[in-house]
């Protein structure tokens, strides 16, 4: 071999092994995910955080799931899960679920690096664990696909701000395509090593909307229409509701890039008693009020559900003033609403022989509060309702649903030829509870009545989850509705009254 060969030889091997033997993942530098000098990216993170509250959480945290777009669009909304860790001890392992935007592969992915890096330092990999997976069913070991991926790497800087006291090791798992049956096995296999001083991270935006992301599902009312799209899969992640998660899925199409890392967290927990709540929602149209290209952004905390104690929604759902209705009767209530629609329409008198073609109970005589709502493909087409039970619920009921299709002044009255594709909700209401605190009211489970002199409004318990409006959202609307400023709910003077209710729709006659 001659001294130019032998030369060539060793530049080669130089060159190589400093390319593909490197045992730490480098930071990305293209892109403005982050600021790269330590100082800025510390200093961000820090007013990130510093914005954030720390909540008060029943039970141990167990996982979250945080945006990965640049932080000057997402990382607010990370923050606010983000600095719920900090005060969590012990944590020796956050195993971290990405999604691959760049590599087409099927199943999960892991490195061969010992370490991942951002500007602020180094982070160990557990080499042992992603050692194994490697040589699990459906797993890859790709360095390269590893290499080039932003969605792990985003949630490194937040973990090394907040979980600073902690000497914890990372497992960065990549995922791409992945049928809904190969779910489960995935999910076994990594809950394997998911202990008490584990934390899991599911790294996932939301709706991507605008041409750019071929997805123009609709064209008018945007705002309101991304909120109640993204609140639709947000709510069925918060129920641990893999199956409907899934179906939503297939019927909307919804451009969420994470929805398999999601789906895996959703069933690692899968059986375990964990309960679940949204800290942030957003869409990046918000900032300029323009939705021609939006990205949405959401971030949960999942924590531990003590055992000896029942939940809040539990204890307020079992309470002695709340009327407990049986699947039957639910069914008879929603046969009368729907037969009472037809036969108003038919012209006929939808108030008599009711007793001979249902049977009664003592439940269905009682004067209760009643809402039966009306929508339309999924839009609202009607709402009216009483609060307070001044008739027995079955003709609550057959009244209020006449009055939502013909009597709402929001809507032009229902037509004959709109009952096919009218879906019925009925919303079953416990007495009301005066509360003088604002601050105790418990979104998506207490409904609110506002009032001030003879300006008053109410929403339904099932609004908060509709819109994923925060509590100053939520009051800031209810006072337009009521007349009122949106900051009116802070004054002294006004009188909130919370109930909370039954709500079933006509999926309840299938069971």
């Amino acid at each position: 071999m001659t001294k130019k060969h032998i030369l060539f030889f060793l530049i080669f091997s130089i060159l190589f092994f400093s390319i593909f033997s490197q045992d730490t993942r480098k930071y990305l530098k293209t892109g403005n995910w982050y600021p790269h000098p330590k100082s800025n990216l510390n200093s961000m993170l820090e007013n990130l955080l510093g914005e954030t509250k720390l909540k008060d959480f029943p039970g141990r945290i167990r996982g979250i799931i945080a945006p990965h777009a640049g932080f000057a669009y997402s990382g607010k909304c990370a923050s606010k899960a983000y600095k719920q860790l900090g005060n969590l001890s012990n944590i020796h392992r956050v195993i971290i679920l990405g999604v691959s935007h760049r590599a087409y592969f099927y199943g999960a992915c892991v490195s061969d690096f010992l370490y991942n890096s951002t500007p602020l330092g180094k982070i160990p990999v557990d080499r042992e664990i992603t050692k194994r997976l490697s040589k699990e069913k459906f797993f890859r070991t790709d360095s390269n696909i590893m290499q080039y991926e932003h969605s792990i790497e985003n949630q490194l800087p937040f973990l090394q701000k907040v979980l600073k006291e902690n000497k914890f090791k990372i497992v960065p798992i990549l995922f791409g395509q992945l049928n809904r049956k190969d779910f489960k096995l995935i999910s076994d296999i990594i809950r394997k090593y998911v202990d008490k001083k584990t934390i899991v991270i599911a790294s996932s935006d939301f709706t991507h909307y605008g041409q750019v992301f071929d997805y123009v599902p609709f064209k008018t009312n945007v705002k309101e229409r991304l909120t109640k799209l993204d609140m639709g899969i947000i709510n069925r992640i918060l129920d641990m509701d893999f199956d409907g998660y899934f179906k939503y899925k297939q019927k909307t199409g919804i451009t969420m890039c994470g929805f398999v890392p999601v789906g895996i967290m959703m069933r690692i927990f899968s059986g375990k008693k964990i309960e679940s709540k949204l800290m942030s929602y957003y869409k990046s149209g918000d900032a300029e009020n323009n939705y021609n290209l939006s990205v949405s952004y959401a971030s949960i905390v999942f924590f531990e559900k003590k055992s000896k104690e029942k939940s809040f929604h539990e204890s307020k759902v079992n309470k002695k003033s709340f009327l407990n209705l049986s699947i039957k009767e639910k069914q008879i209530l929603m046969s009368i609403a729907r037969e009472t629609l037809e036969m108003y329409y038919k012209e006929k008198d939808y108030l008599t022989n009711i007793e001979k073609r249902h049977k009664l109970t003592e439940n269905l005589r009682k004067k209760t509060g009643v809402f039966v709502t009306l929508r339309e493909k999924g839009e609202l087409r009607g709402c009216i309702g009483t609060i307070i039970g001044t008739k027995p619920l079955f003709q609550g009921v057959m009244e209020n649903v006449v009055n939502a299709a013909v009597r709402d002044p929001r809507f032009m009255p229902v037509k004959k030829k709109e009952l096919n594709i009218i879906d019925i909700e009925i919303s079953v209401m416990t007495p009301l509870e005066k509360i003088r605190d604002y601050r105790k009211i418990h979104l998506g489970i207490d409904g609110v009545i506002i009032k001030k002199g003879y300006n008053q409004a109410v929403y339904l318990p099932q609004v908060a989850k509709e819109t994923g409006w925060n509590i100053d959202e939520f009051l800031s609307h209810l006072c337009r509705k009521a007349g009122l400023r949106n900051n009116e709910y802070t004054s002294k003077d006004v009188e909130f009254y919370i109930f909370q209710a039954i709500v079933f729709n006509e999926t309840v006659n299938k069971k």
